[in-house]
């Protein structure tokens, strides 16, 4: 899966699952994003695998490409 800084992306399983959220960081090695959950409070980053996620709409400046 291509996921990149910006994109913002649903969580597919685990204790967060539903939960939307913008990717902040990718760690392809360990195949790991990081993301700052949307609908939180506060920005909340958590770190979830690639399997668990689901890309809903790809960062603006991808879009103009």
């Amino acid at each position: 899966m291509e996921v990149s800084r910006g994109d913002i992306v649903e969580v597919v399983g685990g204790p967060f699952k539903n939960e939307k959220g913008k990717i902040t960081r990718v760690d392809e090695s360990r195949e790991e994003v990081t993301i700052e959950l949307l609908e939180a409070a506060i920005p909340i980053p958590i770190t979830v695998g690639m399997a668990s996620i689901r890309v809903l709409e790809k960062a603006e400046d991808e879009k103009n490409e």
